[in-house]
């Protein structure tokens, strides 16, 4: 019988890690003293971003990131397809999602139980998690901005909890109703001010479609893709990702009002050995997972920060 083992899960974002093939294609492009780079005035593309160049939206690290997990496994076949046969749980699944919020650069404990996995080798790791994501944030910006309100400054934090949809149009989901398109969720103003609060984001659609079920001219556009809007997220530096919406964890959803949760697995590139003496560390990585999206229109407005998903690297030690 192998021991128990306990997940701790190490939020540290070292340099390995920050300069991975993880960097985003639109990080936010900042001045030496840490401002967000935008242009003065109006303008469609007002911000810089360090790959893309002139845009209306760019990745930014948030000061912290909430998310709840349903479940995480090894396995030694794929998942992705909810075939779990081949799993050794670390969260056994679980209707009652388990929060946690990670603030950049602590590291902390998930509340999970102690846990078994057999010895073996594991080619996949596989994770359910909500699709309800939360961030609190504030940025600075080189010229000034207008935030919800009229609010003008060159800080800028969350401050309407949402929740808003990942298309920014209404659906109603298991988390409830989306806030209109075109709802500004950030508040400007001296960096004094700044209160920032976590806002949610509903991500109910992978595949860049509309979810608008109240507009009548959307017809079917909400329906999605086989087997929960199943994406190819392609290399995730350990590995190739693999994102499905689920309503339940054992189901894959159908459409933008019933997406519950997200089926989120990893095809390593290096299966992992386990054996009887194998300890565990979880490593997230949330550079760049917060969007700052702005207006695509001749104005100045910032509209909301939006979560991306995170990365997650499973370090096995002995």
């Amino acid at each position: 019988m192998n021991k128990l083992l306990t997940l701790l899960v190490f939020l540290l974002l070292n340099s390995f890690l920050i300069g991975n093939s993880f960097a985003g294609e639109s990080t936010c492009f900042k001045n030496a003293d840490g401002e967000i780079i935008t242009v003065a005035g109006n303008s469609t593309t007002p911000v810089e971003t360090t790959e893309s160049g002139a845009t209306d939206q760019c990745n930014d690290t948030p000061d912290e990131y909430k998310l709840s997990f349903h479940m995480m496994a090894l396995c030694t076949s794929d998942p992705s397809l909810l075939d779990f046969s081949t799993c050794q749980y670390m969260l056994p699944a679980t209707d009652t999602a388990i929060p946690h919020t990670i603030s950049y650069p602590a590291s902390g404990s998930l509340a999970i139980p102690a846990f078994t996995i057999l010895p073996g080798t594991y080619s996949y790791m596989v994770a359910i998690i909500s699709n309800k994501l939360g961030i609190k944030h504030t940025v600075t910006t080189s010229n000034t901005v207008r935030g919800a309100g009229a609010t003008d400054g060159q800080a800028c934090w969350t401050s309407n909890a949402g929740p808003s949809g990942i298309a920014n149009d209404v659906a109603t989901t298991p988390h409830g109703a989306t806030v209109a398109g075109g709802t500004q969720m950030i508040t400007c103003g001296a960096i004094a001010a700044a209160a920032p609060i976590f806002s949610y984001e509903i991500i109910n659609n992978l595949t860049d479609r509309q979810c608008d079920t109240d507009d009548p001219k959307d017809g079917d556009v909400d329906a999605y893709a086989a087997n929960g809007d199943r994406s190819v997220m392609g290399a995730v530096g350990n590995g190739d990702g693999y994102a499905s919406l689920l309503l339940s964890n054992s189901a894959f959803a159908t459409d933008c009002e019933d997406a519950d949760r997200i089926l989120w697995t990893i095809a390593l590139s290096a299966p992992v050995d386990i054996t009887p003496e194998s300890s565990f560390s979880l490593q997230m990585r949330t550079q760049d997972s917060v969007s700052v999206d702005f207006s695509n229109s001749s104005d100045i407005l910032i509209m909301k920060m939006g979560a991306d998903p995170i990365q997650t690297y499973l370090v096995i030690g002995e």
